[in-house]
């Protein structure tokens, strides 16, 4: 794919203007870059923007995404959810395709195999939007962990079963229901040793290499290669990059130094952001309004149908987990929100694209598909976390928010107490006024004062996070005069490598006692016990 600079600039800037409005508006930031991408195509704000590769979203955006996710997932609770994962990975998805397809097929009068093509296209989810929300939700610990490890590993099932359904529809030899169930279940099975060995061997590898770049060399290494080799032998790609990410992040936090698992992660993190930022802007770009407008009514009852096989993929399974391991069961709110999160994103149009001009009703596909990605993106995008708050399921700290108030009050008092003594200083406020004001505005620093420290000492475990976030932000002012120091001369290359190395073992630390912090907060649903 072939870009002028120039186009590239633009592209970068609009990111970046699409993403500070998204912060400002408070608007979830993919949203943002699909609605940008959308009117910058509509207005023509910048010709020649090719469209969107499947080469690329495959052999580099998907790896990417999926390795990261793993490196920074938390291996314990996909370990304590791994039923739940797995049911919804495997049967889930294999529901969710059949009840999909079968209500197109029936609806949109397509033909069976195409309508269960269809179906596989739409029953994707988009795990950066599901990570992106849950990492950033109040939520109950378990239920955005099972809602992360589904949504890593269900693109996997959904991959093989798109690969083969698609050879159906070109014409291949139509398999039995059980043969393709076993080639679901052998590449699913097979990816995860694939991408287990080469995680393994990557782990191996950083252990040794005790140099930072070239351990995020490494890490990218795996991630491609993990992808590529699983798919060369006809395996899940998708699955073997999230266990070989899940490999190397186990080996980064045991035998790694603070000083490489910091730079490791700041890489991915930096990494997948442009990714994102390139597929989501990419995805508004590439639709075209005048070709979904022909297919209105059928993307309509196309989303009707998503809705309605996502919901037999969750109650079902969910009913069956319920009967065979109630001490696994789930609550029902909980999987009302597995419908309200099954957002699509760019891996479904992705595939769309990569399908063979030859394929029967090829520009049928292509719209249905885009147009329930607008407005899976969009709507659900904005609505989940509304669907949270009316499930009850967004919990808000309020000994937080209050905490917050009365923070907010002591520096609003304290900068306007600053100021009055600055204009009395330069004779523009009578000394008679000036008493009055600073007396009112010491009386309110103290109050507030005097309120953080009830509220500390009442709430000693909100206490302790707001200490722990005061000493990350400390560490940063250590790390940046350190790194001045460094540049200046001031102090040498040695010392301050060795002093870096501390500050990032400090943070590491940190992270895990707010960690671990937020899990001790942690209610225990309906239906399990605590240990």
């Amino acid at each position: 794919m072939h870009l002028e600079m120039p186009l590239v600039i633009g592209l970068m800037v609009a990111a970046i203007v699409l993403a500070i409005a998204a912060k400002r508006a408070r608007m979830p930031y993919n949203v943002a870059l699909v609605v940008g991408g959308l009117l910058i195509s509509m207005g023509n704000l910048l010709p020649g923007v090719p469209p969107l590769d499947p080469e690329v979203v495959f052999l580099v955006c998907l790896p990417a995404l999926l390795f990261e996710g793993g490196i920074t997932a938390d291996l314990s609770g996909i370990r304590a959810n791994a039923l739940p994962i797995l049911i919804l990975s495997t049967l889930g998805m294999v529901l969710a395709i059949g009840a999909t397809g079968t209500a197109l097929h029936v609806l949109l009068a397509l033909p069976l195999w195409s309508a269960l093509l269809l179906g596989a296209l739409l029953s994707v989810t988009d795990t950066v939007s599901i990570l992106y929300a849950f990492r950033r939700a109040p939520v109950p610990p378990r239920l955005s962990g099972i809602m992360q490890g589904e949504s890593l590993f269900n693109d996997g099932t959904a991959l093989v079963a798109y690969a083969a359904i698609a050879s159906v529809v070109a014409g291949a030899t139509t398999p039995s229901v059980p043969m393709l169930a076993a080639r679901v279940l052998l590449a699913s099975a097979g990816g995860a040793v694939v991408g287990l060995a080469l995680g393994m061997l990557g782990g191996f590898v950083i252990r040794r290499t005790e140099d930072p770049l070239a351990e995020i060399m490494v890490t990218t290494a795996v991630a491609l290669a993990s992808f590529v080799v699983a798919e060369q032998l006809h395996l899940s790609g998708a699955i073997s990059a999230v266990v070989a990410g899940l490999a190397v992040g186990a080996a980064l936090r045991k035998d790694v130094s603070p000083q490489s698992q910091v730079a490791i992660h700041s890489f991915w993190e930096y990494a997948t952001f442009g990714v994102n930022t390139f597929l989501f802007l990419a995805v508004g770009l590439t639709t075209r309004p005048e070709t979904l407008r022909g297919y209105v009514p059928q993307t309509l009852l196309a989303m009707g149908c998503v809705i309605a096989g996502r919901a037999v993929a969750i109650y079902g399974p969910f009913l069956l987990l319920k009967l065979v391991r109630p001490a696994e069961a789930v609550p029902p709110r909980w999987q009302h929100v597995f419908i309200f999160g099954n957002i699509k994103g760019a891996l479904s149009i992705g595939l769309a694209l990569g399908l063979p001009a030859s394929t029967p009703g090829r520009e049928q596909l292509l719209a249905v598909t885009f147009g329930v990605t607008l407005i899976s993106l969009v709507g659900q995008g904005l609505l989940l976390t509304r669907a949270l708050k009316w499930l009850g399921l967004f919990q808000q700290d309020e000994v937080a928010l209050a905490m917050s108030e009365q923070r907010g009050r002591l520096i609003a008092s304290r900068a306007a107490h600053q100021e009055l003594a600055v204009l009395h200083e330069q004779g523009l406020v009578p000394r008679a006024a000036y008493d009055h004001l600073r007396s009112e505005y010491q009386v309110n620093i103290a109050r507030a004062e005097r309120e953080l420290r009830r509220l500390n000492e009442h709430h000693l475990a909100q206490g302790a996070k707001d200490l722990i976030t005061m000493r990350r932000r400390l560490i940063d002012a250590e790390r940046t005069a350190l790194q001045g120091a460094r540049r200046s001369g001031l102090i040498p290359e040695t010392t301050a490598e060795h002093m870096l190395a501390q500050l990032d073992e400090r943070t590491l630390n940190l992270e895990k006692m707010l960690h671990g912090a937020h899990g001790d907060d942690a209610e225990v649903e309906p239906g399990r016990k605590a240990s």
